[in-house]
Parts: structure tokens; sequence; C-alpha cells
């Protein structure tokens, strides 16, 4: 194995500040969902329950995994497979809730399928930008596969709750940064193909379904496998058994295919894993008939996804089982595995009871596996009728959270971090305050108040525009910013820039979390400057008649670190 060292605690020491407590439950609706983002590590383990009659080999190589307690929030909809793009955004699709006021519902309503863009490249500093919907294949079609390669974007979708439902096979776009709605049958348009198939049975498969809900496995170059090919995972029925849902799955499939629209959008084109042979070569065949599941485990598997680790040289399998709607178990799981090979043998890492509560669809995109190569974020969604979440950071959104995987020769090892702030040794200046509201109040390290104090945080009647400067009397070099709102419930600002006196810019793309709760972060390659601006280009106020762009927006708190 390739390991690297990874940091795993942080103790931040800031000068002249305090800190909001992680206690941010706030689960609002729509466009107004408080991201609820925390850069701050605040590390926890959830207890690893393996079933005593577990039929999997524990691995040797990862002893468990652990929470950096980093999270972010983003949107009110689920189903999101994050992908890369050569032109330096991420895309995915999603469905079931709203971006931006603009909603989606497969089941119901539209029967459509979302795409998203997704700008930034820091997991707790991104911007979610709708690019529309496409008709799903009519009422229960959900988006499963999201994959870009070769500069072309691939979505595929699944009949989620008939039981004898398929996967109806795939739409795609080789230039798809376009705001498309397309919700009608046989639509068609400029920018995408539509490769859906009529039968709705893609794979052609008879019976109860083994590749009903597909999921693109993720690689680091390109998404193909060092063999030039794309690879799908599925959850699907046991020999012929069990539970197939959108949810619940008692085995885990997988085939390949040529990385070219042609081939991906042809069923016939695909190998399927069919098994080993005697001394352990995988054998791929042609035919769904013939696929034999990499993992079997009746009533504990679910939705999957599967993403190669380079510097481990290790494939991480995740699978999650919701306990709702049938006689199943009496918790919902999360299970993280690993493998040498994409077809296995999988060794399970850890089984978490009741994360989130209620957590499906993970995946990790590579672009957010970490430098050291044994931590990454993982996407999820989380409680979408469950209220009792713990922990608090899993949402009904697209709910990020960074874990590390340690590793047996690499043991727990505790790394402080010493950060400190000038921002109060700057002057402040702003283009307009409100009566005893000063700019001086977003360097006095007093962040969460409660109350509406204005003179503990800084507020203009501009709304957006309004703009704030620090000034230094010498130059620093500075790599790191962290903004928090305004403590009142009833205003949030949500997206700014800063300039800088180099010449250079940075967007505060995230939303901090309403009333002050927890920052947004914007880190940077370091720069060597006098003074920075920080412009606010949206927000919103609560008013009578609901929440409404904003005039009275402002920030509580401007933590500015020199580099190290």
């Amino acid at each position: 194995m390739k390991t690297s060292l990874f940091s795993l605690f942080f103790v931040l020491v800031f000068q002249g500040a305090s800190f909001a407590q992680l206690t941010d439950n706030t689960k609002r609706e729509g466009d107004k969902a408080d991201p609820a983002i925390s850069p701050i590590y605040a590390y926890y383990e959830w207890e690893n329950e393996i079933p005593d009659d577990c039929p999997f080999e524990r691995s040797k190589d990862i002893t468990k995994v652990m929470f950096t307690g980093r999270y972010a929030n983003y949107t009110a909809a689920d189903t999101w497979y994050l992908q890369s793009s050569t032109d330096g955004n991420l895309y995915s699709t999603w469905t079931d809730g709203q971006i931006e006021g603009f909603s989606t519902n497969s089941n119901i309503r539209s029967n459509a399928v979302g795409q998203a863009k997704v700008i930034g490249k820091d997991p707790v500093n991104l911007k979610f930008e709708n690019l529309g919907r496409m008709w799903a294949g009519g009422a229960n079609y959900y988006p499963c596969v999201s994959l870009i390669v070769d500069d072309v974007f691939y979505i595929g979708t699944y009949n989620a709750f008939n039981h004898e439902g398929y996967f109806n096979g795939f739409r795609y776009s080789k230039n798809w940064n376009h705001f498309t709605a397309n919700t009608e049958p046989n639509w068609r348009n400029q920018y995408w193909i539509n490769a859906i198939d009529p039968d709705g049975n893609f794979f052609n498969e008879k019976g109860k379904a083994k590749f009903r809900t597909v999921h693109a496995v993720n690689f680091a170059k390109n998404n193909k496998a060092e063999d030039g090919r794309i690879y799908l995972s599925a959850h699907g029925y046991s020999s012929g058994k069990g539970q197939n849902n959108w949810d619940k799955g008692d085995a885990i499939y997988l085939c390949r295919t040529d990385a070219n629209p042609e081939s991906i959008t042809t069923a016939e084109s695909y190998e399927f894993f069919a098994g080993h042979t005697k001394n352990g070569k995988p054998i791929w065949a042609k035919g769904v008939a013939n696929a034999k599941p990499i993992v079997d485990w009746p009533n504990h598997l679910g939705s999957e996804s599967i993403t190669y680790f380079p510097k481990m040289d290790k494939y991480i399998l995740m699978t999650c089982r919701l306990k709702e709607s049938e006689e199943n178990l009496p918790y919902n799981v999360t299970i993280f595995w690993e493998a040498d090979e994409i077809t296995g043998p999988y060794k399970i890492i850890h089984y978490m009871k009741d994360w989130g509560a209620q957590t499906y669809f993970p995946n990790i995109t590579p672009q957010f596996i970490n430098d050291d190569g044994t931590s990454a974020w993982m996407t999820v969604a989380s409680n979408y009728s469950v209220q009792n979440i713990n922990p608090h950071q899993n949402r009904y959104a697209a709910s990020m959270h960074e874990l590390a995987f340690v590793l047996k020769d690499e043991p727990f090892q505790e790394i402080k971090l010493e950060l400190k702030n000038i921002a109060p040794l700057a002057k402040v200046w702003a283009t307009s305050s409100e009566e005893d509201s000063k700019p001086e109040a977003v360097i006095d390290g007093i962040i969460d108040i409660g109350d509406k104090d204005k003179t503990k945080e800084w507020i203009s009647n501009e709304g957006k525009g309004a703009m704030i400067k620090l000034e230094w009397d010498e130059e620093k070099i500075i790599d790191w910013i962290r903004v928090y709102d305004s403590p009142a419930g009833d205003r949030w600002t949500k997206e700014g820039y800063f300039v800088f006196s180099d010449g250079s810019m940075e967007w505060m793309y995230a939303a901090p979390s309403n009333s002050a709760k927890t920052p947004t972060e914007i880190k940077f390659t370091p720069k060597k400057v006098k003074w920075v601006k920080f412009t606010i280009t949206d927000g919103i106020a609560e008013t009578s008649t609901g929440w409404l762009p904003g005039m009275r927006l402002g920030v509580s708190e401007i933590q500015v670190f020199e580099a190290n």
C-alpha cells in the first residue's frame, strides 16, 4: 500500500476571537435552507458495531473511519454525485427538492431529473447553480448515474419505487453548461441527446433486477480505470431473492464498457463481473444474467458507491440501507469497505448504525480526496423524514462530511496548528453603517451575541454592494479568511467577494451559517497585502411576507490569518 500521514487533529488558536457553539440545527425549506457550514475541526468517531454474524473479513489495512467534524450542506435537494470537469467546475444530478427556488420532483409533479453546476474547489466554499431539469422517463424515475468522462456528461435514470422496475438508460451531452428545461416525453434540445431505452429496461433484465439502481465508479484520472474503461456498480437482488428498492439491495454488482458514447449508451457493449476463477482472477462476461455480486449480504446493503484512492491503492465501497417502509433491520446503517481490486474481495472497515440518522446515496468525488490520500469529503443526503438529527450536521441536502481512513501502520496522531488572526491589528472603514453599528465590530472578537446588539456587529443599509475594508500599517502575508454572518436570525449575508491590495480577488461562494453559528472559510495561495476589501453581493432578510432580498445586511466578524 502507498500511504501518507494524515493530520488527524487540529487545535486552532486564534488571537482576539471567541467561538460560536456548533449547535445550529436550523432546518429551513427550499432555497432558504441554511447551509450550516463549519470549517472548524471537531473530531469524532461513530461507534463501529459490526454484527457478530458478519460473514466478511475485517480490513487489516484500515482500522476505522474518523470524522474531522468539518461539514458543509448545500441546497434543499438530494441525489448528488459530483463529477469534475475540465472547465474547472463540478457537475451533478439532483432531484426531489429545490435550488434557488427551482424545484424538481421525480415521483410527482414534474417527473424530472435535475442537473447542476458547482463552482469552487474547497468543499466549505462552493456555489451550487441550477442548470434545469429533463424528463426522467415517467413517474417514479430518478437519477442514478452521474458521470463525466472525456468531456461528455452522462446522466442515467432508474425506476425507484416499482419493485419490478429497471434502469432505463442515459441522456448525454458534450456541451451541457446551459440551462435546459425539457419536461415532456420524447424531448429534444440542442445540447443533450436522449438515449433512454424505449422499453424502460436498458440491460434487458428478466425478472428481478440486479442493475436497477446504477452508479458510476469514481476514478481520479478522467473517471476511467487504468484499462481505459468506465465501470458502473449497482445494488440489487441476491440470487433473485430479497429486496431491491432505491435504498435497499441485498447484493452489489459491477459492469464495465469502453469510455465512448456509443458503448456507454449501448447495453450489448457491457461486460458483467461473473465471479472469480479458481486462482482468483476476475471473470467478465456478456449478458446481465451472468452477473455475480462483488458483495452479497441480505438485509444489510443498499445504495452504494465506489471510489478509487490512488495513494492508498484501495477501492473504497460505501453502502447505506434505510429501515423505513419494509420489514428490515431495526436501524439505518452506513458501511465502509475496502479492496485491493475493484472486483474484491471486499473487507469491512466500519459499520455505523443511525449516523445521520437517516443517511443514503453516499459517494466521494476524486477531486475531494485530500492531498494526504487517506482523507476525503463524502457527500450524502440525510433525514428526508427523520427529525432527530444526530450528528446535527447531517441534512436533507448535498450534505458533505470530511472523514479520514485510519491506517494500521500509521496510528492516530494529534497535530496542533496555531493560527494567528491579524484582523484586530487593522484599521476598519465601511461605505456605510447603520446607527449604533460600527465597522470596528468585525474585529472585536465577539461573534455570537445572541440578541441584536448593533454595537457588536457591522450592519449596512446598502444591502448588496455594501463594502468594508481592513487595512494594516504594513504589508502582511495572509492565506486564510473566515466570515461570520450577523448574529440576528432575521437577516443573512449569503455571498460576497474579497479584493486585495495586490490586485487579486477571492469569492466567498458559500453562505456563512445564519445567525453567526459557524463561519465560511476562504483559503488561497499566500498573498502579501496591505489591505483587503469585502463586498456583499447577495443576502436576504425576513419580512412579514417572507424572506426577501435584504437591505440591512452585514457580518459579525471577519478573521484574517497570517500565513505560516
